[in-house]
């Protein structure tokens, strides 16, 4: 079994530690730790985690109106990965009148990829994916939807399900977060023929507005989408307080690959009063100078001052090998605050981070991974970090805050030495 590493020190003990941001020494702040202790909730599941037998790995996870958690993810048979639903009560206790037994498995495709799901007002089970009939026969981007006790909703499109006619093209992320619609990113195509050869041709990127019955809404962009310049590709989307759009990624010019975001108003065109005429890019390889192929945006995080928060990866780390993760911090207007870590960048010496951001007081909690997987915590000016935890689960896919104090993890828990793994649901207590 994996050990589990805590770190409950008091923020006193803490106070002469010199930490490295970005290979800045800086001292930390008395009052970094505004909790003292991070532990597993042994009150959840049993002693902490929800293993779920006969299954494989939890990708995604939500909570209804009544703070049951609802867990999407695959179960592998063979070379076949089959969607998998399962539902728990608020600590983690399966309910077995869920599907069958607590599991809903759809088996007509032999490829699933859960990308997305969403717990609707009423309770309807949503989820968004890539599905392929036969292996390597073609994708389809497909919306399903299940009732409460994990029954198709068959009075949802065909049969329970809608499918996007993304053409050649196929999608880049997905933003959730409001009750009312979902926003699409995807990559816009088309096949070319020369000489007899066909060949993908990119067009460009774009952001589709849909509700929950997946309807494209109208009022939004040209028709239902807002076409964005081919230099910005869509890893990730939030949905700002005012309804203005914040999409990151990365920014396309020769011969770099940079950092890149831009902003949409509401109704999806392109707001000009941020950053440079709606656009922010940056190459932090060049600015760093550190050897490095790739650098992107990952997630996003507004926080209570309406700062933009942004995780994302870059720079190698001090294995020599992969990207660094960091924490970046933008003012409203798309402005890089420079006071922040260094030069606007707080630099983990971990892979990636493809975890949401989270903010508990004046702190921001994310994730990340090297060797193995862990929380972290940077201070809200980017002058310290620190480990929280490492998790108890072999990996974790989703991570979500419950409350003030608590955290949600939902991956994988190893059964053998193969890597095959069973469904894991942890949740731990920040006190």
């Amino acid at each position: 079994m994996k050990k589990v590493s805590l770190f409950m020190n008091a923020a006193v003990m803490f106070l002469s530690v010199v930490v490295t941001s970005c290979g800045k020494e800086i001292k930390n702040e008395a009052d970094f730790y505004f909790f003292t202790t991070v532990s597993l909730d042994s009150t959840f599941g049993q002693n902490g985690m929800t293993i779920i037998p006969n299954t494989s790995a939890i990708s995604l996870f939500d909570f209804d109106r009544q703070g049951n958690i609802v867990a999407v993810g695959y179960t592998l048979i063979g070379s076949e990965s089959h969607l998998t639903i399962t539902k728990t009560n608020a600590d983690g206790v399966l309910d077995e009148s869920f599907g069958n037994n607590g599991l809903v498995k759809v088996t007509d495709y032999d490829s699933s990829i859960p990308y997305g799901m969403k717990i609707t007002s009423d309770n309807k089970i949503v989820v968004i994916g890539s599905f392929s009939e036969v292996q390597f026969h073609g994708r389809e981007t497909i919306m399903m939807r299940f009732n409460e006790d994990g029954t198709v909703d068959n009075s949802f499109g065909k049969n329970g399900k809608v499918n996007f006619d993304f053409n050649m093209g196929y999608m880049m992320s997905l933003n959730l977060d409001n009750d009312d619609f979902m926003l699409i990113a995807r990559q816009e195509g088309e096949t070319i023929e020369n000489n007899g050869v066909l060949y993908y041709h990119l067009t460009g990127y774009s952001i589709s507005k849909y509700n929950y019955s997946g309807v494209l809404d109208n009022d939004f962009g040209k028709d239902g989408i807002a076409y964005l310049t081919n230099s910005i590709t869509p890893y990730c989307m939030k949905i700002l307080k005012n309804g203005s759009i914040v999409i990151a990624g990365t920014y396309k010019t020769k011969p770099y690959t940079e950092l890149g975001m831009c902003k949409l108003t509401s109704k999806g065109e392109i707001d000009k009063n941020f950053a440079n005429r709606g656009i922010w890019h940056m190459n932090i390889m060049q600015d760093f100078t550190a050897p490095s192929d790739h650098e992107s945006f990952f997630n996003i995080l507004e926080d209570n001052n309406g700062n933009l928060i942004l995780s994302g990866s870059g720079l190698t780390n001090s294995k020599g090998w992969g990207n660094r993760a960091f924490l970046s911090k933008f003012s409203a207007n798309g402005k890089l605050d420079k006071k922040f870590g260094k030069n606007g960048f707080y630099c983990f010496d971990f892979g990636g981070s493809y975890m949401p951001i989270f903010q508990i007081g004046n702190k921001y909690i994310t994730a990340g991974w090297l060797e193995e997987h862990k929380i972290v915590c940077v201070s809200n000016d980017g002058s310290f970090a620190s480990d929280l935890y490492t998790p108890k689960m072999y990996y974790f896919q989703e991570m979500k805050l419950k409350g003030n104090n608590q955290i949600i993890l939902g991956g994988g828990y190893r059964i053998d030495e193969t890597y095959n793994a069973y469904f894991a649901l942890e949740r731990i207590v920040l006190d």
